[in-house]
């Protein structure tokens, strides 16, 4: 559709201003984080990932994913600004991880299976779910492209966790 292409730059724009009036709450009040924006920024992850990838945005209170691809696989999306790492719960059959700029652009960190980010990942008893660092999505992403899915988890085993947990999704 021709709408969709304006649909999708005008709502960039919306988030690059976002991020822009972050930055002056920043300046204005610093002993402030003003760092996140929580399900806005869930909700434009996934709002790319239909639009970019050709999903279809899964029902309300589907559990443990967020879309669908056209063969019928479950993915969960997760948007992510300025936290080292990204939280999850849940299962799925893909796991897709956007890196939202501050200009409204985004960068893929990772788009493959599930199983093997689990495997990867470590469980947060405060926080309720599974954590990943983006270093370890991004060594998981290299290692699957080279080496078959189930084996490709062992081989970030020794990527560090970052030292300041954060949790922004």
């Amino acid at each position: 559709m021709v709408n969709d292409a304006h649909k999708v730059e005008a709502i960039k724009g919306v988030i690059a201003s976002l991020f822009a009036s972050q930055r002056t709450l920043k300046a204005l009040a610093p002993e402030y984080k003003w760092a996140g924006l929580g399900n806005l920024l869930g909700d434009f992850g996934e709002f790319m990932a239909v639009h970019h990838y050709g999903l279809t945005k899964a029902s309300g209170g589907s559990n443990g994913y967020d879309a669908l691809t056209p063969d019928g696989k479950s993915v969960q999306v997760k948007a992510n600004h300025s936290a080292n790492q990204i939280g999850f719960r849940g299962e799925a059959d893909l796991m897709l991880v956007l890196h939202i700029k501050a200009d409204g652009e985004y960068e893929e960190v990772y788009y493959g299976p599930f199983a093997p980010v689990k495997q990867a990942s470590r469980y947060s008893a405060r926080d309720n779910k599974q954590m990943i660092a983006l270093t370890k999505l991004r060594a998981l992403r290299t290692a699957i492209s080279v080496a078959p899915p189930e084996k490709a988890a062992s081989l970030v085993s020794n990527v560090p966790e970052p030292s300041v947990a954060s949790d922004e999704e």
